[in-house]
């Protein structure tokens, strides 16, 4: 069970005072929604969705814990890459306490990445699903960038780290800087461009995904300049990516400007090129998980001074803030309890299937309180009061 010592990490959280124009609701709102967590037992274990990994993911991210996976590294590569973002959180937790329980599942990990079936291109497989290969071999997925790249470092594999990068990039750029879901290497799903295997539609969550990924890498990097472990190598691959996340932050910057022109309101849709957009009877929505990751990716690189940039720096803090203002005004709620309650949060998609398009994503229906969303709430709260103070 999730203790009352995770939810002090947040209480007792350092505040760095800058200078911005914050929304005053924003204060204490990350403590709430953890407290909220804790009374719905949330995160003491996977989930049984499809998405349960990720999950547990991003919220020991948010509390800064973690919690074994598995001690069979055959079985593990029968798990999505998500598994490695709970891989890197006990690489973490045993540098700080060398708790030996932790390093046979981390051993188990380290292993199961170097089984994990690759296409000819070299990039991994998002999913080898024994029990449905036909529909998920030979596809490569944004999402498993957020997991991976961190874990890859942190076992002295920045430059393959970098590589999958860069062919994700070659793949999956639409031309303008935004990045469709994934790609299949074979192109044997009907979805598949004819030329490159590309998915046809950019979807919130995953863009979002990756971008968190590669911020965490550009702070993971970061970590390791002062230790031994900073190769020149190294060094070189947190220039490349660092450039690579400036033109991320650029391209979405623009997404979410023209989203504004539309609606008023800083906004990450469900089809991010799409912002409105409807299809027969099937409608575009805002999503709310992916508005809070990107709202936590603008905010955090600003505060570290990853973005160096003045005019990109106020753009990001500005569609920062409104990404949580809107997101708080129209999807968070007070339960009869005393919970924060977060809507909005799209349940899982995926490239497995036959048909999938843009009216498949503006399909998919919306879940509450899933642990995705409040614990992206929960980082992009933080991120507001460090700035505000």
């Amino acid at each position: 069970m999730v203790t009352i010592k995770l939810f002090l990490l947040f209480v007792t959280s350092d505040i760095i005072v800058q200078a911005l124009q914050c929304p005053q609701s924003a204060y204490g709102q990350a403590s709430a929604m953890i407290a909220s967590n804790i009374v719905r037992n949330q995160g003491a274990a996977a989930s049984s969705s499809g998405t349960g990994l990720i999950e547990l993911g991003i919220f020991y991210q948010a509390v800064a814990s973690a919690i074994p996976l598995s001690t069979n590294a055959t079985a593990a590569v029968g798990l999505p890459l998500d598994r490695f973002s709970i891989g890197t959180e006990m690489m973490y937790q045993y540098a700080e306490t060398g708790d030996e329980a932790l390093a046979s599942a981390i051993s188990a990990s380290q292993d199961s990445l170097a089984a994990q079936p690759r296409n000819d291109n070299g990039g991994l497989w998002y999913y080898d699903n024994r029990n449905n290969i036909t529909a998920y071999r030979n596809l490569s997925y944004t999402d498993g960038m957020y997991s991976y790249p961190s874990f890859a470092i942190l076992n002295s594999a920045a430059n393959r780290m970098q590589k999958q990068l860069d062919i994700l990039s070659a793949i999956c750029d639409d031309g303008t800087g935004l990045w469709v879901h994934g790609y299949d290497a074979l192109g044997e799903h009907a979805w598949a461009n004819a030329e490159t295997g590309a998915s046809p539609s950019v979807w919130g969550r995953s863009l979002a995904w990756y971008t968190l990924g590669v911020l965490n890498a550009i702070e993971t990097l970061q970590s390791l300049s002062s230790s031994s472990s900073m190769t020149l190598e190294s060094k070189i691959v947190r220039s490349d990516i660092s450039l690579l996340f400036i033109n991320l932050i650029n391209a979405q910057l623009v997404a979410l400007e023209r989203g504004l022109q539309i609606n008023g309101k800083y906004s990450v849709w469900q089809v991010v090129d799409l912002p409105g957009a409807s299809i027969n009877v099937s409608k575009n929505f805002v999503e709310t998980s992916a508005s809070l990751m990107t709202a936590y990716s603008l905010l955090r690189p600003v505060r570290l001074d990853i973005i160096h940039n003045t005019q990109l720096r106020d753009r990001a803090r500005k569609a920062a803030v409104g990404l949580w203002e809107n997101v708080f005004e129209t999807q968070v709620n007070r339960g009869g309890n005393g919970t924060l309650n977060l809507g909005g949060t799209s349940s899982i998609a995926s490239l497995s299937g036959q048909s999938i398009d843009a009216k498949y994503y503006f399909d998919r229906p919306t879940v509450d309180n899933s642990l995705i969303g409040t614990s992206a709430f929960v980082l992009a709260s933080l991120e507001l009061e460090k700035l505000c103070g």
